[in-house]
């Protein structure tokens, strides 16, 4: 339910293309009503039309009943995966800052091919450390679940270059007793670093995506970021979805919310702090070029996956 709005969504960004280019006519042509606009008033009525019988007809008179999930974890133990790619820098204090907590009671470093320090430092801060052969930030992903659902009660996801703060463990665990996913999202503009590598081409890029995402499953979930890594799930719904993972580039974040959506696992957003990254960024950080194609990535999969 929401495909087919997400679909003909599209016909609407199409039919601004067509409105534009008719009021450009109409105005050259003295006000005079031109063929562009009129399929543009089409292409609006079938988008309204679409989205009333996929959305409203459905919500009007099949309504879903929705129960509240309240399943709290007794005697939190979070087992904590980090990715890690060339971070010598960051790496032991991002371990460190998690050893902190009496929660965490692991921290696993996927070493996904570092050819610096990394494993080094992170074995010095206390972590133990695999080794993940395939790269790319989804394999790391996917390598950093695997290894942190071995121990604990509740696994967390998040990258070790220090933009993200281990003191908002706290944030995300407050929700997961009514969830089985709980996601951070770093489009808060005011517990964001001015200086952190989400400009304002990348915030509003992953809005977009994110609300593209919301409305294919438009009566699950609302989003707000789809490419933050910083997330924590329920070992017994990770084991729902980890062998249904499968991308290993850059857009594996919202390739997994998808699969989890997918798959009826309840999901929701929490604000996180955003932190100016130690060491060079080697995703997609501000590098609008890439956001692009990472961003056309993200697109296609939730249109077509």
């Amino acid at each position: 339910m929401g495909r087919l709005s997400l679909y003909v969504f599209h016909l609407f960004l199409i039919s601004l293309v067509f409105h534009f280019i008719g009021l450009i006519k109409i105005f050259f042509q003295s006000f005079s009503f031109n063929e562009f606009f009129l399929f543009g008033l089409i292409l609006d009525l079938i988008f309204l039309l679409a989205v009333f019988i996929d959305l409203a007809i459905p919500t009007i008179f099949f309504p879903e009943k929705k129960f509240l999930k309240f399943n709290p974890i007794k005697n939190l133990q979070v087992s904590v995966g980090m990715t890690a790619y060339n971070d010598e820098q960051a790496i032991g204090p991002s371990v460190k800052q998690f050893k902190e907590l009496k929660e965490a009671v692991s921290v696993t470093v996927i070493d996904n091919n570092c050819i610096d320090n990394t494993a080094l430092e992170a074995k010095k801060a206390g972590a133990d450390v695999a080794k993940e052969p395939v790269q790319g930030y989804g394999a790391a992903c996917m390598r950093a679940l695997r290894e942190a659902r071995k121990k604990g009660n509740l696994i967390c996801l998040v990258e070790g270059d220090m933009t993200f703060s281990a003191s908002d463990l706290k944030k995300l665990t407050a929700y997961i007793e009514n969830t089985d996913m709980v996601l951070g999202t770093r489009t808060t503009a005011e517990i964001v670093d001015s200086d952190s590598q989400v400009t304002w081409f990348m915030r509003y890029g992953n809005l977009f995506i994110a609300k593209l995402l919301q409305l294919r499953f438009w009566d699950k979930v609302r989003l707000t970021d789809v490419g933050c890594t910083y997330r924590i799930i329920r070992p017994e719904a990770l084991d729902k979805i980890i062998d249904k993972l499968y991308v290993t580039g850059h857009y594996f974040s919202p390739h997994m919310i998808l699969i989890a959506l997918e798959n009826n696992l309840k999901v929701i957003e929490v604000p996180v702090t955003l932190k100016k990254r130690v060491g060079e960024s080697k995703g997609v950080g501000d590098d609008t070029l890439k956001g692009l194609i990472t961003g056309f990535k993200m697109w296609w999969m939730i249109l077509t996956k």
